[in-house]
């Protein structure tokens, strides 16, 4: 380090020295109280060696370092005395301490500073304890105090790490905010990242990645926050927190980044003369057990330093009162309460310790035994006669929500089918009960004297459904086997369709005018007869034998004589055009002769390849 000396004078009244080195020097806490521990800083030309030593306005503070210069090294402790730690709640698996603000709570790589996990370890070790272990579970802040829970068995240590992983514990703290906040209630969440050269925490922001959209850093966790007013008093505000997430400085750093930093927080806020330190408490702690199960919950009184505070801060709403004329609760902030939220803070405000002689002892609840059923709980009037126990197996007594004098439904037997309700006058005449296997009744809907419709076997059909008048006939049921009588939609006295028989193919319907005659049945094998779309009297054609060619057919006038069938191997024909009456071209002899057409080959079976 190079040659220092540098000399100002103090701006702000009641700030600590080391705070002040800190923000005038931009240097580290610790380095600092390192100035103040080898006697180069002088205030008003004393020398100063206590970090938090109050400073007056336009004091001179002077700082004067030599690197050639030896300075005396601080003796190191070689053993650590048992400081003075209180121990809220003990048993075999877990230790719950009172953690005071400014004790580290694990030792750092530099020894020499004392850390509450030490002290434990040597009260311990005084006690008695020759191989005492003890685990680190969750650490807190240097400047916060509260509850602090330690792990003495392994056990324990991977229960709790469990619990840290998965948020399933309460964690309530204790704050003051500077400044006000407008809402009652809320919740931050966002996503911590740490520097790596400063090693502060600060609020990441997403920002756009290389493949598009918007992406958190690396490294950046997810902090979520949830916080409710207390109080509010002139220019600050006091809120109860509980985290969902443990992170790192994750209570200072979000608020702070919203704008309200916590009183007295150096780091991420200014300084306070009210406060020398973060105000910020670790009020309760909460969890289940993770060995023996049951459900642990201690909690640790308010410190004196933040006590004085709130006293400064709560005298100064008096003044602004008084001097505003404001008198009885007026303008006095009184946050909403919802009862479940009561409840809940009235089961924290029970402590481990022995109750109030003054109120009324009240008697355990006996513990249930394996396989008894809960008892039910009771609300309303003392004058209330109790519920009569049920039996096991007997039914539960409905109250009657119609006519008192209607008499009690009968309980039904396992198996029994459940009777129908009816709804309506009590004039109305009960139903009578179905037997087992009787058919339901089915009121009539139209003609009063219709007749029950009988009810269908097993097997048997269905019948259709008849709608319409009630002068229709019914229509005749059909047999096993018989044909669908189908509705004539054309002339009434057309004959019913004869049923077709199995294998027969399905005659063609006919379109159009009633007097056409029928289409005669082809009967199997039978070229089916096509329409003459010319003149009437033409004849039929023949039917084709198998491998007989097909005929070309004829388009035009009906008077047109037909072309002559052109034998295998004869040359077609070509039709003249231009004079009708010139005679057909002969067939060219001889070697000019154009060669007829090969044969096409017949199917078969292939001829063997010679080898």
């Amino acid at each position: 380090m190079a040659r220092i000396e540098r000399e100002w004078q103090a701006e702000h009244e009641g700030s600590a020295l080391a705070s002040e080195l800190h923000r005038i020097m931009v240097i580290s806490h610790r380095q600092a109280k390192g100035f103040i521990d080898c006697h180069c800083v002088t205030v008003n030309g004393e020398v100063v060696t206590k970090h938090g030593h109050r400073l007056k306005a336009a004091d001179t503070v002077k700082v004067a370092f030599d690197p050639e210069q030896t300075y005396d090294v601080m003796p190191p402790k070689h053993k650590l005395q048992a400081g003075p730690f209180e121990t809220l709640w003990e048993d075999t698996h877990l230790l719950f301490v009172f953690k005071p603000a400014g004790l580290l709570t694990v030792p750092t790589e530099q020894a020499g500073e004392p850390s509450l996990a030490e002290a434990i370890t040597e009260s311990y070790r005084r006690r008695g304890f020759k191989r005492f272990n003890l685990f680190i579970v969750h650490r807190l802040d240097r400047f916060t105090s509260g509850v602090l829970v330690f792990a003495k068995t392994p056990e324990a240590l991977h229960g709790m790490k469990k619990l840290f992983e998965l948020h399933r514990l309460q964690r309530v703290y204790f704050a003051i905010l500077v400044g006000e906040l407008p809402e009652n209630s809320g919740t931050l969440a966002g996503h911590l990242i740490e520097h790596a050269k400063s090693l502060k925490m600060s609020v990441a922001i997403a920002r756009k990645g290389p493949g598009g959209g918007k992406r958190m850093p690396a490294g950046a966790k997810e902090a979520v926050t949830h916080y409710r007013v207390i109080e509010r008093l002139p220019g600050h505000t006091v809120v109860e927190v509980k985290l969902e997430t443990g992170r790192r400085n994750q209570i200072r750093v979000q608020f702070a980044d919203r704008g309200y930093p916590l009183l007295g927080d150096q780091v991420y806020g200014i300084e306070s003369p009210l406060l020398d330190r973060q105000a910020l408490h670790a009020e309760l702690l909460g969890f289940k057990h993770p060995v023996t199960e049951e459900q642990v919950t201690v909690s640790a009184p308010m410190p004196a330093d933040m006590e004085a505070a709130l006293k400064a801060l709560r005298n100064q709403a008096r003044l602004v009162r008084a001097a505003t004329g404001v008198k009885g609760e007026e303008g006095i902030f009184q946050p909403t309460e919802s009862r479940d939220h009561k409840l809940k803070r009235v089961a924290r405000a029970k402590r481990f310790d022995t109750r109030d002689e003054a109120a009324p002892a009240r008697t355990p609840r006996p513990r249930r035994e394996e396989g008894e059923e809960r008892p039910r709980r009771t609300f309303g009037s003392a004058e209330r006669p109790s519920r009569p126990r049920r039996e096991d197996g007997e039914a539960r007594p409905r109250p009657a929500s119609g006519a008192p004098d209607r008499p009690a439904r009968p309980r039904r037997n396992d198996g029994d089918e459940r009777p129908r309700r009816t709804f309506g006058s009590a004039e109305r005449p009960s139903r009578p009960r179905r037997e087992d296997g009787e058919a339901r009744p089915r009121p009539a809907s139209s003609a009063p004297d219709r007749p029950a419709r009988p009810r269908r076997e097993e097997g048997e059909e269905r019948p259709r459904r008849t709608f319409g008048s009630a002068e229709r006939p019914s229509r005749p049921r059909r047999e096993d086997g018989a044909v669908r009588s189908r509705p004539t939609a054309g002339a009434p006295d057309r004959p019913a369709r004869p049923r077709r028989e199995e294998g027969e193919e399905r005659p063609r319907r006919t379109f159009g005018s009633a007097e056409r005659p029928s289409r005669p049945r082809r009967e199997d094998g039978a070229v089916r007869s096509r329409p003459t779309a010319g003149a009437p009297d033409r004849p039929a054609r023949p039917r084709r034998e198998e491998g007989e060619e097909r005929p070309r057919r004829t388009f035009g006038s009906a008077e047109r004589p037909s072309r002559p069938r052109r034998e295998d191997g004869a040359v077609k024909s070509r039709p003249t055009a231009g004079a009708p009456d010139r005679p057909a071209r002969p067939r060219p002899e001889g070697p000019t002769a154009r060669p007829a057409r090969k044969p096409f080959p017949k199917a078969g079976k292939a001829k063997p390849r010679k080898p």
